[in-house]
C-alpha cells in the first residue's frame, strides 16, 4: 500500500506540473503565440510527434513537464548556434495583455484542478453543513439552549453559510461570551454562549457537531472553503516568514510529499493521498503567483514594469535576473530534498 500511495503520489505531481503548463499552453495556442515542444516528463527523450511547428514529446523522468514558447528568452540560437531571427509570433513580442493571460493561466489551472478534486473528495465523503446533528451534553451549547437540528447561521452579528467559517468564527471570538444566531423551525433565534477553550483542538470550542451531507452542489462549496483556507494559511505562512516567525519544519520537498503520502496510504487509505495531491495543486497555484523571479508572478512582474517603464527593462535583462533566481530556487530546492532524504534515513 506504501509503494502504491509513492507511485500515485509521483504520478500526480508530474500530472499537476503538466496541468500547470497546459493552461499556459492552451492559453498560448488560443491568443496566437508560437509554441515549439509540449512535453510530458523531463530529461531524455522517449518519443514525440510533430504537427506543425509544434513537438508533443515524452521524456524520461516523471517530474513535471514543460510548454517551450518561441521566444521566450531573448538571446535563443538556431540549430548552427547563430542569434535567431525575431519571430512575429515569439512571446517577448507579444502586447502585455496577452502575456500575462498567459503567466496567470497555469496557476489557474492548478487552483481549478485543486477545487475539483475536493468536490469529487467531498460529493462521496460528504460535506460540513451549518445544521447541527449533535450538541454536545455538558457543553456549553447545550447549556446555552442550543439544539440539535438547529441551523448556525450567524456569530456575533455576522451571517455565515459554511461550516469552516463557522468554527473559525467561534475560535477566533474576543470576549469570554459569543452570540450564537441559529435557524429554528424557520425562525432566526439568538443565543448567548460561552466557549471553552481545548488543548486537544488548540481552539474555542462550544460542543457543537456538523450534520454530513452528499450533494454536489454542496461539495463544490465547500471545495472553495477548503482551497480559501489554504491559501489564508499560506498567506500567514509567508507572513510569519517576512518576521522571522516560521520554521523550516514547515517548509518541504516532493520527497517529503512523497514519504508522507506513503505513510497516509497506509495509515489513512488513498483518499486521503488524493486529498493531500489537491492540497499540493492548490499550493502549486498560489506560489507561482508570488513576485519572485523565476516564478511566474515574478514575470508578470516584469510584463507590468516594461510596461510602466516604457520598455527601460531590457528582456535580456529580465531573462538573466529570472536565470539567476531559478538557480536560487533550484538551489534552495536541492537543500529542502537533502534536508527531508536526511530526516527519512534519521
Amino acid at each position: 500500500m506504501k509503494i502504491i500511495g509513492i507511485v500515485l503520489a509521483l504520478i500526480c505531481f508530474m500530472l499537476l506540473v503538466v496541468g500547470h503548463e497546459f493552461g499556459h499552453f492552451s492559453v498560448g495556442r488560443l491568443l496566437g503565440f508560437k509554441i515549439n515542444e509540449f512535453s510530458v516528463g523531463m530529461g531524455p527523450l522517449l518519443w514525440s510527434k510533430k504537427k506543425g511547428d509544434l513537438q508533443y514529446s515524452f521524456r524520461a523522468i516523471p517530474l513535471g513537464g514543460y510548454c517551450a514558447f518561441e521566444g521566450e528568452s531573448p538571446d535563443e540560437k538556431d540549430e548552427d548556434g547563430n542569434p535567431k531571427k525575431p519571430d512575429p509570433q515569439s512571446f517577448f513580442l507579444q502586447p502585455a495583455h496577452k502575456q500575462i493571460p498567459v503567466l496567470l493561466a497555469g496557476s489557474f489551472n492548478n487552483i481549478v484542478i485543486g477545487i475539483l478534486i475536493f468536490t469529487v473528495i467531498f460529493t462521496f465523503t460528504g460535506s460540513y453543513s451549518p445544521v447541527l446533528s449533535e450538541v454536545v451534553d455538558g457543553a456549553p451549547a447545550q447549556k446555552a439552549g442550543i439544539l440539535a437540528g438547529d441551523e448556525i447561521i450567524g456569530i456575533n452579528g455576522t451571517y455565515y453559510d459554511d461550516w469552516i467559517d463557522i468554527t473559525e468564527a467561534i475560535s477566533s471570538s474576543e470576549g469570554d461570551t459569543i452570540d450564537v444566531t441559529v435557524r429554528r423551525d424557520g425562525k432566526e433565534i439568538e443565543i448567548r454562549s460561552v466557549p471553552t477553550y481545548t488543548n486537544e483542538q488548540g481552539r474555542k470550542v462550544i460542543g457543537i457537531v456538523s450534520t454530513i451531507v452528499h450533494s454536489p452542489g454542496k461539495a463544490f462549496k465547500s471545495a472553495l472553503s477548503e482551497c480559501t483556507t489554504m491559501i489564508r494559511a499560506l498567506r500567514d505562512f509567508f507572513v510569519r516568514l517576512f518576521h522571522g516567525q516560521a520554521s523550516s519544519d514547515e517548509v518541504g520537498s516532493i520527497v517529503q510529499i512523497v514519504a508522507v503520502s506513503g505513510e497516509y496510504a497506509v495509515q489513512y487509505g488513498l483518499i486521503t493521498v488524493i486529498y493531500l495531491i489537491a492540497l499540493v495543486s492548490v499550493n502549486l497555484g498560489f506560489m507561482n503567483l508570488l513576485p519572485i523571479p523565476g516564478l511566474d508572478g515574478g514575470r508578470i512582474l516584469f510584463v507590468l514594469i516594461r510596461v510602466i517603464s516604457r520598455g527601460k527593462l531590457s528582456a535580456k535583462a529580465e531573462a538573466i535576473i529570472n536565470n539567476v533566481f531559478m538557480i536560487l530556487l533550484l538551489g534552495l530546492m536541492v537543500v529542502l530534498m537533502a534536508k527531508d532524504v536526511i530526516h527519512l534515513i534519521r
